[in-house]
């Protein structure tokens, strides 16, 4: 079968072929009446045309496309990728929504392959849970001036940004539902960021015979720990990990921190601390406003943001 060319699209929709492009391309600069904008978009989906990426980036000096590099290795537990699917979901609906597409891949901390960066060329980069060095080396495979995003992480460089959960506010806002002083113990998922999980035990206020990180492998000795907190409350940061937890934990006894904006998937009798803002267009946003930065010229300097919580 013939593939659709733009002089196709052009045709069908009774525009040149420039107009048709510079539709598609979403030329902002151009001035086009909305019915032949719409004219053109109506033809391209009859025709099911498909934009060649490679030369709309030589064209444009940009190819449209985000990443999302998800840092893991095999010690991870299957809950930490669960709990991303949402973030991601609900972030390929904004990139889409304004002209981007999303590609999503895994690194492995231990032994990071970027070819898949290096092959091609991304216009930002969200970076998830990864180690400072990791970090630095995924930096220099994306083209200059592309912002990188790092998510639930923490890196000391004045150069990039985070997106971090605000565990000051969450800590805060557990000593309030359990009541000031009441016990408590935090499990959660093993980090690869050595930043966060410092965050996270400096926030609670905790030694660490009352913090368990989750990681396949350390099971038996994760139902040790709960036997050993049985006067506590425990606070579990995941949804999907504190599903893990259940029949190991009375659901009264349990208060989960919704790091997946998923908090429709626990039982009744669990409590529950959701975010105000969603995790996902707090780093679109971020990312637009890096693009439009740079795309000005502008200095972006050091950002840490952190999501608000409910």
């Amino acid at each position: 079968m013939k593939k659709t060319t733009l002089r196709d699209v052009a045709n069908e929709a009774g525009v040149s072929i420039a107009t048709a492009s510079y539709v598609l391309n979403r030329v902002e600069n151009q001035t086009i009446p909305p019915e032949t904008r719409q004219r053109v978009l109506d033809a391209a989906a009859k025709l099911n045309y498909v934009q060649n990426l490679a030369a709309r980036s030589l064209s444009k000096g940009r190819s449209n496309l985000l990443g999302v590099l998800l840092v893991g290795d095999e010690g991870d537990l299957v809950s930490k990728y669960i709990g991303y699917a949402k973030f991601i979901d609900e972030l390929e609906k904004l990139a889409v929504a304004d002209g981007y597409h999303l590609m999503v891949a895994r690194i492995d901390p231990n032994e990071p392959n970027f070819a898949i960066i290096a092959e091609r060329k991304l216009d930002g980069v969200f970076l998830v849970d990864a180690r400072e060095a990791s970090f630095h080396s995924v930096s220099v495979h994306i083209p200059y001036g592309s912002p990188l995003i790092l998510i639930d992480g923490i890196v000391d460089d004045p150069l990039f940004r985070e997106l971090t959960p605000d565990f000051g506010a969450l800590f805060g806002q557990v000593r309030e539902k359990l009541g000031e002083g009441a016990p408590f113990a935090v499990v959660h998922e093993c980090y690869h960021n050595d930043g966060m999980r410092r965050a996270l035990r400096a926030a609670s206020g905790l030694e660490d015979d009352r913090l368990w990180a989750a990681a396949k492998g350390n099971e038996d000795g994760l139902a040790e720990f709960l036997e050993r907190q049985a006067d506590r409350t425990i606070v579990v940061f995941n949804e999907f990990l504190a599903l893990r937890l259940l029949g190991l934990v009375e659901n009264s006894r349990m208060l989960v921190v919704c790091t997946s904006d998923c908090a429709e998937y626990l039982p009744s009798g669990v409590g529950r601390i959701a975010p105000k803002e969603s995790k996902a267009k707090a780093a679109f946003e971020l990312m637009s406003a890096l693009a439009a930065s740079h795309s000005a010229n502008r200095p972006q300097g050091r950002r840490s943001s952190k999501l608000r919580e409910s």
